[in-house]
């Protein structure tokens, strides 16, 4: 049925993967060749090139050849791992922008209704709105965060949804399923003060690329807790990835990149990952394109380290240390729960010592969290337990 979204890959590289090397993605991974399209009952990741440009802003000589991604890719050997992994080839772009949307929701919803995780490459990031709407029909708060040098807000002089604007797009949707959004990486030369101040009036969470590098771990929890990661290649520095929409001299290490994809991979909450605004038209001896499979491996790898240990009723008792954390207020605490199967730390809104909350919530924190919070500190990442 979903044959008909997907061109199947092309011969040269049917004929690369009839060669793979035993040990390499290429010899393992399933893909969709002529006549034969892959069963998504049998896979848990699934890979598929979107090469759709018609929402970038800015559109100049933009174009993302997916096979130059896949013959780096398929020659990278697997880690100890055993996941099924899909390339389903490279998606049909429709008539209009809006048939490509509508397409890619259909598919995505599907996906994530299968138990398949699909990792998105894409032209414009607008295609992140299409995906945002494949929740709908789950009925339930959507967590998103993005690593982007920008907000990606407003745009000034148009409200047609584009490249720069698909999370106000999303913001605006009534009814809005959005719970909760997070940005890793920003930089302030990038943003509009109006963006800012909308960020902090919706208690969105922020985290610019000079406080990330200081400590890069800080940055996990934010990933443990999505369900859609979008990854804006812009955000890496032109010397580590060329071939990008929006090249810049500061951003992201190519390491961090695959430090934040790795992180993205192993959260048991993540169900979609994307990465966007790809131009392999300027891509300088593919360097970007076998970044870009590096940081495929890495959420692999990642994906194959997921441990199931979000704290549950039936868990939490059995699974985790408990640890509570009185503050200087009367009858004011933190309590906090440490995994024991992976080492990760969780913070609960039971912040009242004699009082049991009517529903408690528990997000994902950093040790540093609890650290500080024993010398008396209100980590940041705190205050959206208290403002909910």
């Amino acid at each position: 049925m979903f044959s008909n979204y997907f061109h199947p890959v092309s011969s040269e590289i049917l004929e690369l993967k009839k060669n793979s090397i035993p040990g390499t993605i290429g010899e393992s991974i399933s893909i969709f060749s002529e006549g034969n399209f892959p069963d998504f009952q049998k896979a848990e990741v699934a890979i598929f090139g979107v090469n759709e440009n018609r929402g970038l802003l800015n559109k100049g000589s933009v174009s993302m050849n997916m096979d130059a991604i896949r013959k780096s890719l398929y020659n990278l050997y697997l880690g100890n791992w055993k996941i099924r992994i899909l390339d389903l080839g490279d998606f049909k772009i429709g008539e209009e922008l809006s048939d490509t949307y509508f397409a890619i929701t259909d598919l995505i919803s599907n996906l994530i209704s299968d138990g398949v995780v699909p990792i998105v490459i894409g032209g414009g990031q607008d295609l992140c709105y299409p995906i945002y709407k494949a929740y709908d029909s789950f009925n339930k708060g959507l967590n998103m965060c993005s690593i982007d040098s920008r907000f990606d807000m407003i745009t000034p002089n148009t409200v047609k949804i584009n490249s720069n604007n698909y999370l106000g797009t999303i913001i605006k949707e009534d009814p809005n399923h959005l719970n909760s959004f997070t940005n890793i990486g920003f930089q302030s030369y990038f943003v509009q003060n109006d963006e800012v101040h909308e960020m902090e009036k919706m208690f969105f969470e922020t985290f610019r690329l000079g406080d990330f590098r200081q400590n890069i771990e800080e940055a996990e929890p934010y990933l443990r807790n999505s369900d859609l990661i979008i990854f804006d290649a812009s955000s890496i520095r032109q010397a580590d990835a060329p071939g990008v929409v929006s090249p810049s001299p500061n951003g992201l290490f190519s390491q961090e990149a695959c430090v934040l994809s790795r992180y993205s991979g192993m959260s048991d909450r993540v169900s979609s990952f994307g990465i966007f605004e790809i131009n392999t038209e300027k891509d300088l001896s593919n360097q970007t394109s076998h970044l870009i499979s590096q940081i495929i491996w890495y959420f692999l790898e990642g994906f194959s380290l997921r441990t199931r240990d979000f704290p549950t009723k039936k868990s939490i008792s059995k699974n985790f240390k408990k640890y509570v954390v009185p503050l200087d207020q009367e009858d004011f605490q933190f309590v906090f729960y440490k995994s024991k199967l992976s080492g990760r730390w969780w913070i609960s809104s039971s912040t009242s010592a004699n009082l049991e909350p009517t529903r408690e919530i528990i997000l994902p924190c950093s040790y540093k969290d609890y650290l500080d919070s024993v010398s008396g500190k209100i980590p940041a990442r705190m205050m959206r337990i208290l403002k909910v």
